[in-house]
């Protein structure tokens, strides 16, 4: 009976420093009490004491719903005319039809060499256009100092091949796979489509570069996948 009155006096004590609550306490319960240092508070519709700080309104974060396009996740190339072009290993089929790698510093050491890169290969102004622009002027290109003409996706090696033999480049245009994103990554020039429904994902912007020795002498880089300065055409006039 003792034990229930402490508790009922306990529980209708409103200041904890009085020493009429502090009395009736149980003794296990009063160095706590002593320890606190923060005011006493009193939880709505009870007379228990709580202790600590005073109660504060926590405002749920809304969330942000980001639209995926193609414009808004285009990134600032970190490549740029003067620039080195950034190590990376790409691959490819050879005549024979095995798999080789290469890269990028191999490629382009003491060579002028014309680099495109597409969003991705079977794909519309990619085959239409773009690539078969680069095949039909390779001799003009040739003719005008350029050493190797090499045709950049994020594609796996065996697509490069299909989609070359598909559009009879032949040995005009190294067709390189750079699947993991690597040498576009580097570029700073990913582009992500994951908003289409064709299922692309995370490609490269349209580009056409001219690099001498690895040093990029001239860029003709598309926003996303447009096709409006990157031809064989606009890489002839800068020659």
């Amino acid at each position: 009976m003792a034990a229930a009155t402490s508790s009922m006096t306990l529980l209708s004590c409103k200041v904890p420093s009085t020493p009429i609550c502090y009395s009736f306490m149980k003794p296990s319960f009063r160095p706590s009490i002593i320890a606190l240092k923060s005011p006493s508070r009193v939880l709505k519709g009870s007379s228990f004491l709580v202790p600590g700080p005073k109660p504060f309104t926590i405002n749920p974060i809304k969330p942000t719903f980001v639209r995926s396009s193609t414009t808004l996740h285009t990134v600032r190339a970190t490549i740029s005319v003067g620039d080195k072009l950034p190590e990376a290993t790409l691959s490819y089929f050879d005549k024979e039809g095995e798999i080789q790698t290469i890269k990028v510093s191999e490629l382009t050491k003491g060579k002028k060499v014309v680099l495109l890169a597409v969003p991705g290969a079977f794909t519309p102004t990619c085959s239409q256009k773009h690539l078969p622009g680069f095949v039909e002027k390779a001799d003009e290109l040739k003719a005008k100092g350029v050493d190797t003409i090499a045709c950049v996706s994020v594609n796996d090696a065996f697509v490069m091949r299909a989609w070359g033999e598909n559009l009879n480049v032949g040995d005009k245009v190294l067709l390189l796979a750079d699947g993991i994103q690597e040498f576009t990554k580097a570029l700073g020039v990913t582009l992500d489509l994951s908003d289409k429904p064709v299922g692309l994902g995370v490609r490269s912007r349209r580009y056409a570069l001219l690099a001498e020795d690895g040093v990029v002498k001239v860029l003709n880089l598309e926003e996303g996948g447009a096709f409006t300065v990157s031809s064989a055409e606009d890489i002839l006039k800068a020659l």
